[in-house]
């Protein structure tokens, strides 16, 4: 099963976040990062500390960046 991480950055309501999701697009886990990520690479040690390492780097979507996990 192939599980994508989606980094997005916060807002002046949100805070920067990572989802997990699998191969079918649902939910496995949403990672709350801090403020000051505001490049994906921040998100790798919160993905690692959840349990998932990234296997390939970001690549840029509309509204943040994706990059393919796997469990660690």
């Amino acid at each position: 099963m192939a599980n994508t991480a989606h980094f997005r950055l916060g807002d002046d309501v949100a805070a920067p976040s990572v989802i997990v999701r699998d191969d079918r697009g649902a939910e496995i886990v949403e990672l709350e990062l801090p403020r000051t990520a505001s490049e994906p690479p921040h998100a790798d040690d919160e993905l690692l500390a959840a349990g998932w390492n990234r296997s390939a780097d970001w690549t840029t979507t509309d509204d943040g960046w994706v990059a393919p996990v796997v469990s660690a």
